[in-house]
């Protein structure tokens, strides 16, 4: 597979979401037309129902026009409202399709640059975290358009409107209409930016609380068997009652909000309608303007009683943008060079050239100046205690970190300068802790290969003695496995971890404690699938178990972050005095034991 391009994305709220809007502008100017065009006949039907009263008046006084014409006036009153409701409904068809688009791009485009972060920044993070982050850039991309749509631009369009209309009646009263709009406006900026921090407090105290629910359920099997339950429902119920609090102040607040911005739409509702009634009683405008002001006003006064709601909503979806962003949009720590190319295997053998290492913001070094050389098709083992580095040393091999000095060769070319898809797809791996996704056991399996057979599929879990324990499930191959493969043994989990390295049949195979968790009859039959494996293949093999190592062409003994023994198992042996031999000797029902 060819390494996709790195799409750069933008760091800040607006400029994502024109990022995820672009590709779906046309349709998004179009909703804004429709938008305005619903708001300007909506004031024309407004209009229609002053000249229906006018003209009605005048008829029944005699002065006036034809009953037609008053007819026509009747007509156009329906078919405005009409219009003006199409208008609308136009809008939410196009927003539907840039809404849906938008987010999905927002997803996509997410997904694939957090997956290029380095090992060391998911260390560093709860991956629920960096999900729910993800979530919510993605999910107020939408929810924020439908805000400047819905709420400001309608709102905008209906005050110039509505403004328009009454100078059309009074220059006095639309001058005065739009000099309370201009003051409203920062007025509620300016009570709403407190609810804002006790909407953020409330929202990071529920995000607390997830945790809180989300560590004990996933541990439900520690807790039911220390007796824990009634210690973690305590937990839960203190986490609730601190967000219960914060809830009330934010709920009260805003509830306080609209009061105060109801109590002075009011006033100036009737501020307005005895201006217009004083104006009606000295003839200035007519009785039809009288009832289209008061039809106006009133149903710009909704907007209005909400515009504090809708700055809070639009001030919370950008402050959880913000945050989710500037978590997720950090530099790579590991990126392909320009003009990298994919790693090209002859022999695989691979070279340890000075290599230094060490983790990030550690002053400590794990490695300092290791050199080693694996001819093609050696097998090596490697042994020590914990802490030594025999992982380590494989995840810099995958590239998983970067090293802070020397070089790594794979058939004399640096790691660096290939595309970490290619060096990655040329190395098969099985963890000590089987990585299972929530899926069929056939998907697992298969994710050594996708494009597998059911031939090959079955044939690596025969190989890998899986096969037998399969067929027992009530839905055999397409038996969910749970999340993390827990409705699966440990044994078990680790024989389709190995079926899906026999699948992927890379030249170059690590084996992390491969079978620490099959029994004895299990671990005979998968040594054997594992020497046919490893047929033909550089080979690491991580263990414990210092049997499984007998038959390796060497052994590396690391010990402090440096390779204190290199030998077979017989030579390594022979120097009593040694590391390897003081482990053999030390060794309880065939493991290393720790001093």
């Amino acid at each position: 597979m060819e390494k996709r391009g790195v799409t750069e994305i933008p760091s800040t709220p607006f400029a994502f979401i024109w990022f995820a809007l672009k590709p779906y502008k046309k349709w998004f100017f179009v909703s804004i037309l429709l938008v305005v065009l619903a708001e300007v006949l909506g004031g024309l039907q407004a209009f229609a129902l002053k000249g229906f009263i006018d003209s009605a008046q005048a008829y029944a006084d005699g002065r006036g026009p034809s009953l037609s014409v008053v007819f026509i006036w009747v007509l156009a009153f329906p078919v405005l409202s009409l219009l003006y409701s199409l208008a609308f409904r136009a809008s939410g068809f196009t927003m539907i399709r840039v809404n849906i688009a938008s987010r999905t791009r927002a997803v996509k485009t997410l997904f694939e640059y957090l997956s290029l972060h380095s090992l060391s920044y998911f260390n560093n993070r709860f991956s629920g975290a960096l999900s729910e982050k993800a979530n919510n850039v993605s999910g107020n991309v939408p929810r924020l358009l439908s805000q400047f749509v819905w709420s400001i631009l309608n709102l905008l369009a209906s005050f110039v409107v509505t403004t328009f209309i009454f100078y059309r009646s009074s220059p006095g009263l639309a001058a005065t209409f739009a000099c309370f709009f201009i003051l409203l406006v920062p007025f509620n900026y300016w009570i709403t930016r407190h609810q804002a921090s006790l909407s953020a407090k409330s929202a990071e105290l529920a995000a607390k609380v997830r945790g809180e629910v989300i560590d004990s359920v996933t541990n439900i099997t520690a807790v039911q068997q220390y007796s824990r339950r009634f210690f973690e429902i305590t937990r839960i119920d203190l986490a609730l009652d601190i967000w219960k609090e914060s809830v009330m102040r934010n709920q009260s607040y805003r509830e306080w909000v609209l009061t105060v911005n109801t109590v002075l739409i009011n006033l100036f509702i009737g501020v307005i309608l005895v201006w217009s009634f004083l104006l009606w009683s000295k003839a200035i405008i007519s009785v039809g303007s009288l009832i289209m002001i008061a039809t106006l006003i009133r149903g710009f006064s909704y907007s209005l009683t909400f515009i504090g709601q809708n700055i809070t909503n639009i001030t919370e979806a950008y402050a959880e943008m913000q945050n989710g962003l500037k978590e997720i949009v950090q530099p790579h720590g590991i990126t392909d060079r320009e003009n990298a190319k994919r790693l090209q295997i002859h022999e695989s053998s691979v070279s340890f050239d000075d290599v230094v290492f060490a983790y990030d913001k550690d002053p400590r070094k794990v490695f300092d100046g290791i050199s080693f050389r694996v001819k093609g098709g050696e097998k090596i083992g490697i042994v020590g205690t914990s802490g030594a580095g025999k992982t380590t040393i494989m995840k810099l091999l995958l590239r998983q970190h970067d090293l802070t000095g020397g070089n790594i060769y794979i058939d004399m070319q640096d790691i660096r300068d290939v595309t970490q898809e290619s060096l990655r797809e040329n190395i098969s791996i099985v963890p000590q802790e089987p990585m299972l996704f929530h899926r069929t056991i056939r998907e697992n399996i298969t994710y050594g290969k996708l494009d597998a057979t059911e031939e090959e599929m079955i044939d690596v879990a025969k190989k890998a003695q899986a096969h037998d324990f399969i067929e027992q499930l009530p839905q055999k191959y397409d038996s969910l496995v749970g999340e993390r493969g827990v409705k699966l043994s440990v044994g078990q989990r680790q024989r389709v971890a190995i079926a899906r390295a026999f699948l992927k049949n890379a030249p170059i195979l690590i084996l992390d404690e491969a079978t620490s968790a099959l029994d004895s009859e299990s671990e005979v039959a998968v040594q054997k699938a594992l020497q046919a494996l490893m047929e033909g293949k550089t080979v690491f093999a991580i263990a414990h178990r210092l049997s499984t190592l007998r038959e390796m062409d060497r052994i590396l003994v690391f010990k402090d972050g440096n390779i204190v023994e290199d030998g077979t198992h017989r030579t390594l042996l022979k120097n009593k005095e040694g590391v390897y031999a003081s482990f053999w000797a030390h060794q309880a029902g065939g493991f290393i034991k720790e001093d």
